[in-house]
């Protein structure tokens, strides 16, 4: 028999907890299910919702067969003990009614209306809430009296990045289950598996930039994204004859192009800066190999790249700093490129 979960990479150990919570019968009703975005937590929860639901498993073992009536019912989104909500398209908020009816129908519509009422093709009725810390005052509140007298046979699951974002009250009455970054070669596989990337050299040259996120490995995979990589990548492949004002030009102007708001600008210059580094990285270790074809170990020999390339890596950490610290993108990146082209004139203080 198969299992739902093989769709699922990492996060073992809490699926072992949740395990663990049935077989002891001290499932809580509520958790907090908490973690950078991306790393597969909203997964996790639909998995764990359908395995309440299987016929074909244990009741006290996490898994689920997605044969059964309850699994295709579940997957095609029609089983009636489920109810999944989040910010709609276009919002940037949870809406009251989603928790708790509209105004002419408040408590008798909404998630927590649903959760009071009997099962009615299973034991329990699962609730997962998306982005909760999108909720507004009026919706948490409500919600605050659902997890204050919960319903014996409901289990609510709140999905966010951190526990900090949510009201003190509402974490509270949850237990928080943290999860944890995908390993690189988990971020590689699924981004070869769902066909975001049909080559493998890119695939894991994003997954190592990917910080275990697959929502970050898909804005690195952009094609805009993608274009400012190569074009930087071919820069510094060519490191002795780089034109800081020119290439600083180019890529400020390409990200203001690509960057809808100042703060996605400050988040692509972060992703591109954490490029470079991997890209500066991967000459030190060729270096370190004994690489006779880098350009670096002809010029300067081995012992020399090294000293070179490592305050390069210093100075881009640096640029990180002053882009998190809101510093001009565009000045950032003048005086990166600026110091990179001279350092690489002078070569390394120990070759001085």
């Amino acid at each position: 028999m198969t299992s739902a979960w093989q769709s699922l990479k990492g996060h073992q150990e809490q699926r072992a907890l949740f395990e663990r919570s049935l077989q002891r019968g001290r499932l809580s009703h509520a958790y907090v299910l908490t973690g950078s975005e991306g790393i597969g937590k909203r997964r996790f929860a639909r998995l764990l919702a359908q395995s309440m639901f299987c016929r074909n498993h244990d009741p006290q073992v996490v898994d689920a067969c997605g044969e059964c009536r309850a699994c295709r019912s579940f997957i095609a989104g029609t089983w009636p003990d489920y109810i999944e909500i989040g910010v709609p398209t276009g919002k940037t908020e949870i809406p009251t009614a989603l928790i708790a009816g509209d105004a002419d129908k408040r408590g008798r519509e909404g998630l927590c209306f649903e959760l009071s009422m009997s099962a009615q093709a299973s034991e329990r009725r699962v609730a997962v809430i998306n982005d909760s810390h999108r909720m507004n005052a009026e919706g948490a509140n409500a919600l605050l009296k659902t997890l204050e007298e919960p319903p014996s046979q409901a289990l609510i699951l709140l999905i966010c990045d951190t526990p900090d974002s949510l009201l003190p009250t509402i974490r509270s009455r949850c237990q928080v289950i943290r999860f944890f970054p995908l390993v690189e070669e988990d971020v590689k596989d699924i981004l070869l598996q769902e066909g975001m990337t049909e080559s493998a050299e890119e695939a894991a040259a994003v997954a190592a930039l990917a910080e275990g996120s697959i929502t970050l490995a898909q804005q690195l995979l952009n094609p805009d994204m993608r274009n400012l990589r190569e074009l930087v990548a071919r820069q510094l492949e060519q490191l002795e004859q780089m034109r800081p004002l020119e290439i600083s030009k180019q890529v400020a102007d390409e990200l203001e192009r690509i960057s809808s708001s100042t703060e996605e600008q400050r988040r692509n210059a972060l992703w591109l800066l954490r490029f470079l580094a991997e890209i500066l990285n991967r000459r030190l270790r060729r270096l370190a190999s004994g690489d006779f074809t880098d350009a670096l170990l002809q010029r300067f020999g081995v012992r020399a790249g090294v000293d070179l390339l490592s305050p390069l890596l210093e100075r881009m950490i640096t640029a990180s700093h002053q882009i998190e610290g809101n510093s001009p993108v565009r000045l950032v990146l003048e005086a990166l490129f600026d110091d990179l082209a001279r350092q690489l004139r002078l070569g390394p203080v120990s070759a001085r």
